[in-house]
Parts: structure tokens; sequence; C-alpha cells
């Protein structure tokens, strides 16, 4: 039987954990709210640049960029998005999963032809688990999202793409939603499919009252020139 003292300490060592916790589920929260705002800041931006586009692409005018381009795939690029730590449940190991069987779906190209760009410390262990060298190092991405190390990964694979050394780009993210859900999802970013975006739009709920009204832009230098920037 334990005595008095252990007891005691068994208490205290409880207590402190405790402690311990609280103060990380605060500084978590406040992390989340954080993310939270700064997404739920981001969908309107998206939402009416996405309005602009449909609009455009609702005139008489024929698309000619090399992001539209669809070709044969020879070669293939993967972005996947993942955390820098654990505490998160399913999250990173889901990616791994999706990353995966996306993996398989392209073996058939061989390794030498797929091109993989780990964003976040776990997706990137999985990576190099699975036998494939990444691209480069995106933790930062994963912890401090920046605009600027986000456009020149973009821009890098847009270089890639129009210079035909790849012939498709794939996502795989989770699509935020709320505190408790965030859905994976697989998509391709590259070449744009910029019907199917329009259709997206058109079934948007805020749609209806889009229609409500004519858009008129004045457009320089013209809407087939910005479509294909």
């Amino acid at each position: 039987m334990a005595s008095l003292k252990e007891v005691k300490n068994r208490i205290n060592s409880v207590k402190s954990t405790r402690q311990i916790t609280s103060a990380m589920k605060m500084v978590a929260s406040a992390k989340l709210h954080k993310a939270q705002g700064r997404i739920e800041s981001m969908y309107p931006y998206q939402q009416k640049l996405n309005e602009i586009l449909t609009n455009f692409l609702g005139t008489d005018v024929t698309v000619t960029s090399p992001y539209t381009e669809v070709r044969p795939v020879t070669k293939v690029a993967i972005v996947t998005f993942s955390s820098n730590s654990s505490l998160c449940g399913a999250f990173n190991s889901n990616v791994a999963k999706m990353l995966e069987h996306t993996l398989e779906e392209y073996s058939p190209l061989g390794k030498e032809n797929i091109l993989l760009y780990p964003v976040g410390r776990k997706v990137e262990e999985a990576v190099k688990k699975l036998g494939y060298t990444p691209q480069g190092s995106f933790q930062s991405l994963a912890d401090k999202p920046a605009y600027t190390e986000a456009y020149q990964l973009a821009e890098l694979l847009m270089d890639l793409y129009a210079q035909k050394s790849i012939d498709r780009v794939v996502l795989i993210y989770h699509h935020f939603k709320s505190m408790g859900s965030q859905v994976l999802q697989k998509e391709d970013y590259l070449p744009l499919n910029l019907e199917q975006m329009a259709m997206e739009v058109a079934m948007h709920p805020d749609k209806k009252d889009m229609a409500t009204y004519n858009n008129d832009y004045i457009v320089e230098p013209s809407v087939n020139e910005l479509i294909a920037e």
C-alpha cells in the first residue's frame, strides 16, 4: 500500500500535469481562432474573384493560355499539405493515405516522373518513408503561411507547366469548413478547368443573389488577355 507521502506526490503530479495541459489548450485555442479568422477573411475575396471570372467566361471569349492546355500526362507534380506536429487526430494520417493512393494511381509513369512537394513535416516524413525524394522542404508554409513563400511555390509549378516539364499538378489538402470539420480533398491545380470553375460558382448558394443584377466591368487591355494571364 502506498504511503501518505506517495499519494500526495501523485496528487501534486496530476495537478501539475493538468496545469500544463490547460495551458496547452489555451495556446492551441488562441492559434486556432487566429487561423480561423484568417481563413474566413479570405472567403469574400475568393468568392468575388470567382464571380468576376464567371462573368468573364459568360462572354464570347476564347481563352488561350498555357495553363489551360490539356495534354497527355507523362510527368506529374503532387503538392500535399499536412501539419508540422502531431496531436491532431487522423488529420495527418488521412493525408498520408490519400497521398499513397495517388502515388499508386500515377505509378505507371515511374518514380522519376512523379515530383512530390510536401508542405508540412508530417507529410515530408511520409514521402521519404514511401521511398520518394521531396522536391524541397516547405515546413515553414505549414507552420506560418506567408504569401511570398506560397507565391514562390505556385510560380515554380506554373513555370514548370508552361515549359511542359510537367503535365499536371495535383493538390491534396484539407478544406476548412469549421473547427470540427475539415474535408480531405484532391484536385487538379493545373491545367485550369475554367468551365468547371464556372459551374462551381453557379452552384454556390450566393449565386442567386449575384444574378439579381448585371455586372458591367471595364477591362484593360481585354477580357481575353486578362483571363489568359
